[in-house]
């Protein structure tokens, strides 16, 4: 009995195609074609987006500019409004100085004016005391040598319808190394100091002195005496300060 033949598996189910070789060029040729579409499009999309990323920069580059030029003119018409205010402020300053310098003049002039009233009616109305009167005593220093100003107003209260002249005398009085110390006189008085009067109604004298090296000055004594037919002589002592 024969046998029939196996079939073997894998081999004889396998059907063979006829392949046509201009089909498979026709094949190539569209995935050529396919893949230069595809590279079209993916440059023009990427070109689109670098694009519009451009332009949305340069436009958000135009605002920046835009604002920076603003908040330049703002800061500018701040600066200006600032150095207006200074200016104002500096004004006002200046002349609240310059009228304070003038009220303080001012009041210096009215109560120069009051102590000259009050000098004058002194002078001329008479009084307790009459004859050579002290009226005033001035000391202040001159320089930072040891010089010193004095000025001295001398009145004729009461009666005085004639002349009273006369000398002054100075004396210094203080210490010197803890010993007492005291120079008197005129001759120790700088040259041009005025000691001689003669006046009716009032005269002022003035002089200029320099304390001894190493004296601590206590006071002034001032002394004033009138000779002729109206003798008179007074003393005023002025403390030191």
């Amino acid at each position: 009995m024969a046998r029939k033949p196996k079939s073997r598996a894998g081999i004889d189910d396998v059907m063979l195609m006829p392949v046509s070789p201009s089909r498979q060029k026709k094949r190539r040729r569209l995935w050529t074609v396919g893949l230069l579409i595809l590279a079209v499009v993916l440059f023009a999309g990427g070109f689109w987006t670098a694009s519009s990323g451009a332009l949305d920069t340069s436009a958000a580059n135009q605002r920046l500019r835009s604002d920076l030029k603003t908040a330049k003119r703002e800061l500018e018409a701040a600066r200006n409004e600032l150095a207006l205010y200074r200016t104002d402020t500096e004004v006002t300053r200046e002349a609240r100085e310059t009228l304070r310098q003038e009220i303080k003049s001012l009041r210096d002039q009215a109560a120069e004016l009051e102590e000259a009233v009050v000098f004058y009616k002194s002078v001329m109305a008479p009084g307790a005391s009459e004859g050579l009167q002290i009226e005033k005593m001035v000391l202040q220093p001159d320089d930072e040598n040891g010089f010193y100003r004095y000025r001295l107003v001398l009145v004729q209260a009461g009666d005085n319808r004639n002349y009273l002249s006369g000398d002054i005398s100075l004396t210094l009085r203080g210490s010197r190394e803890g010993e007492p110390f005291s120079r008197n006189g005129t001759d120790w008085l700088e040259d041009g100091s005025e000691t001689r009067f003669r006046f009716r109604y009032f005269q002022e004298l003035s002089g200029r002195f320099q304390v001894p090296e190493g004296v601590e000055l206590e006071a002034v004594d001032v002394e004033a005496e009138s000779g002729g037919r109206n003798r008179y002589q007074i003393q005023k002592t002025v403390k030191w300060q």
